[in-house]
C-alpha cells in the first residue's frame, strides 16, 4: 500500500443529480486511499444537489463545495481544478460512483512508474447491474520515449477500426499529475459542449513524458435514457458544437511535432461523433441519404433497428418522426435491462416474428458491429438484410466538409 503522503484532488462535477449524487459522494469517502479531498462542484443546479452538497461538507473536512451559475461541464471542471491543492487529481462524474480501491490502486500505479497519466477501464452499469468491463484497446504497459509516439500517439484517437479509440476519451477513469491536467484543462474552449472529455485528454496524453495503461475497472458509468449524450437535439446545432470541438484539436495538434499521425486520426474520430450527432444531415440541411450513413437502405422499407446504446436511441427517435421508414422493431440482447428504464426494445430471438426489409446495426464501433452481424446471421437473418455504416473506407475529409466542417 502506498504511504498516504500525496494529496489526490477527486473533482465532482454536479448538475441535477439529487437522485444519485449520494451514492456518488459515498463511495469517494470509503476509498482506501485516505489522504483526498473532495471538491464537489455544483454547475446551478435547480434540484437539491446544492443541499446535498453542503450536508457533506458539514460531515467531513475533506469536502469543499464550489457553487456556481450553470456554465456547462467545462467550466465547472475549471472550477474545481481552480479551488483544488491535490498533487494529482481525478474526475468523477455526479451520477457515477468509483468503487473503494480506485484510487489506491491508481496512486500506486503513478508512484511506481513516475506517470502523468495513469489510464484504466471502466465499468457501464445499467439500473444498477454492471453491463459490460471496458478496457483501451492500447494494451496495459507503462509507455515512455519512444513507446508513447509508437503505440499511444499513434493509435489513440483510432486504432485502426471506426469508433474504437487506443484509449478513451474519458477524463474520469484516468488520474493525472496536476501540472499536465492544469495547463491543459484551463486552455479548453469554454464554447465546447460536445467532447469536452476528448478536448483535455488527448492534449494532456501530448504532454506526458510516462502513460501507465492499467486493466483495472473500479469507475462505474450509469447508462441514462436521459443523459445529455443520449437526448436528441438539435442536429445541425450539434453539429456546429463539433465544430468547435474539431477546430479546437486540429489546431492544437498542429502545434504537435506528431501532427502527421494525428491529424488523420481526428478525421475519423470527428467522423464517428458526427455519426451518432448529425442525423445525416449535410451543410446545406438536406440528407444526402435518407438513412445515412446506411447507404444500402432504400426509402420506404421496413426497418429493424438492432442495438439500443446511445447511436441506437438517436437512430430510433430519428426514424420514428421519419415519413419515408417504418420502424417495425427494435432488438438488443441487453432488451431486459433496457425495457427497465421504459424503451420499447425486445429480444434478438423476436426478430423472427418482425416483419422488415433490413435489419439496422446501431452499433458505431466497428469490432462491435462485425460481432453484431455474425450474431444475427446466425440467427437466420440473410446477409443481404443486414445493413451496416458505410464509414469504414472512403473519402474522410471529404464527408466531414459534407458535414459542414472546415477542413
Amino acid at each position: 500500500m502506498v504511504a498516504d503522503s500525496i494529496l489526490v484532488s477527486v473533482i465532482v462535477n454536479i448538475y441535477n443529480e439529487e437522485a444519485y449524487l449520494s451514492e456518488c459522494i459515498e463511495s469517494i469517502l470509503n476509498q482506501t486511499y485516505k489522504n483526498i479531498e473532495i471538491i464537489l462542484v455544483d454547475d446551478g443546479s435547480s434540484d437539491s444537489s446544492p443541499l446535498i452538497c453542503k450536508e457533506y461538507a458539514k460531515k467531513d473536512a475533506r469536502i469543499r463545495v464550489v457553487c456556481q451559475a450553470n456554465g456547462g461541464l467545462v467550466s465547472a471542471r475549471k472550477a474545481g481544478l481552480r479551488e483544488s491543492a491535490g498533487e494529482y487529481v481525478a474526475y468523477v462524474d455526479g451520477d457515477d460512483w468509483v468503487e473503494p480501491e480506485m484510487y489506491e490502486d491508481m496512486i500506486a500505479h503513478a508512484v511506481r512508474h513516475g506517470a502523468d497519466i495513469v489510464a484504466s477501464g471502466h465499468k457501464e452499469e445499467m439500473d444498477g447491474q454492471v453491463v459490460e468491463v471496458l478496457q483501451n484497446t492500447v494494451p496495459c504497459g507503462v509507455y515512455s520515449g519512444g513507446r508513447v509516439v509508437n503505440d499511444i500517439y499513434a493509435t489513440m484517437l483510432y486504432s485502426g477500426k471506426f469508433s474504437q479509440f487506443g484509449i478513451f476519451t474519458f477524463l474520469w477513469n484516468k488520474l493525472f499529475r496536476r501540472p499536465v491536467l492544469f495547463e491543459n484543462q484551463m486552455s479548453v474552449d469554454g464554447r465546447i459542449f460536445i467532447g469536452e472529455d476528448a478536448a483535455c485528454v488527448y492534449p494532456c496524453l501530448l504532454d506526458s513524458k510516462v502513460v501507465c495503461v492499467t486493466d483495472s475497472a473500479h469507475y462505474h458509468y450509469r447508462q441514462r435514457v436521459n443523459s445529455s449524450v443520449k437526448t436528441r437535439g438539435d442536429s445541425q446545432l450539434d453539429v456546429q458544437k463539433l465544430s468547435i470541438l474539431y477546430q479546437y484539436l486540429r489546431r492544437r495538434f498542429r502545434e504537435s511535432e506528431q501532427a502527421e499521425l494525428l491529424l488523420p486520426q481526428l478525421d475519423f474520430f470527428l467522423l464517428s461523433l458526427l455519426t451518432v450527432r448529425s442525423d445525416g444531415l449535410r451543410s446545406n440541411g438536406s440528407a444526402r441519404h435518407e438513412l445515412c450513413p446506411f447507404n444500402d437502405v432504400q426509402v420506404g422499407g421496413k426497418i429493424v433497428i438492432c442495438g439500443a446504446g446511445t447511436f441506437g436511441q438517436h437512430l430510433f427517435k430519428r426514424l420514428r418522426e421519419s415519413r419515408h421508414f417504418q420502424v417495425t422493431g427494435w432488438v438488443d440482447g441487453l432488451f431486459a435491462r433496457y425495457r427497465s428504464l421504459g424503451l420499447p426494445v425486445d429480444d434478438l430471438s423476436s426478430i423472427h416474428r418482425m416483419d422488415y426489409d433490413h435489419i439496422v446495426v446501431a452499433f458505431i464501433d466497428e469490432t462491435v458491429a462485425d460481432r453484431t452481424a455474425n450474431t444475427l446471421t446466425g440467427l437466420g437473418v440473410p446477409a443481404r438484410k443486414i445493413a451496416r455504416i458505410s464509414h469504414y473506407d472512403g473519402d474522410v475529409p471529404n464527408l466531414l466538409r459534407e458535414f459542414g466542417l472546415e477542413i
